[in-house]
């Protein structure tokens, strides 16, 4: 939102000949994470969200994910609710990695794992969806089993984790989901600093 405030104003949608997947790192120095990331895979599909910039918006948008490969998928979105039709044309930030072995070296690790504030901003995301947007399906499970590469290093970095929705309203939700979904990942988060 600091880059599109219209951004707060999103339709569902799906996309097909892309995954998702925990593979994406900032250049940043020092202690990062791991993110979702897209790459293409015609036997694949992931949704997501869709919403209007301007040009100036998508400009600011591109130099923000600059790690990334604008990718023009117009005629491959489904819009999942709501009436609107896209005008111009529709991104999506994807990954482009040279190898596999490129793309295996970008997995989690316990220098980069992914973090549960991340995938809390992601699922409250998608619940929020589901609320305001019934005929998107159960939106935050599609999100949990579409999404490539869970792993082990994982920790929980929110910010009160064994008193969760005093800092997260919907940590509760996001984690019967992902217990449901992903039992076995599920059961190896490690409250932050983590020791694999």
């Amino acid at each position: 939102m600091r880059t599109t405030p219209a951004a707060l104003y999103v339709l569902p949608a799906r996309v097909k000949g892309f995954a998702r997947g925990w593979w994406a790192r900032t250049g940043a120095v020092g202690f990062s994470t791991t993110f979702v990331g897209a790459i293409r895979d015609k036997s694949a599909s992931m949704n997501g969200v869709v919403y209007a910039v301007s040009d100036e918006e998508l400009a600011r948008t591109n130099k923000r994910e600059a790690g990334y490969t604008p990718t023009d998928i117009t005629k491959s979105v489904e819009i999942l609710g709501g009436s609107f039709k896209p005008k111009g044309k529709v991104w999506v930030y994807a990954n482009k990695f040279k190898s596999k072995q490129a793309l295996k070296n970008s997995l989690p690790s316990p220098e980069f794992p992914i973090v549960q504030s991340y995938v809390d901003i992601c699922l409250t995301g998608c619940l929020q969806i589901q609320q305001g947007f019934p005929e998107a399906g159960d939106f935050a499970a599609e999100f949990i089993q579409s999404t490539r590469e869970w792993s082990k290093y994982w920790e929980n970095d929110r910010a009160y984790p064994r008193r969760a929705p005093f800092a997260v309203p919907l940590a509760q939700d996001i984690d019967i989901l992902l217990k449901k979904h992903l039992p076995a990942q599920f059961a190896e988060i490690r409250i932050s600093p983590s020791r694999w």
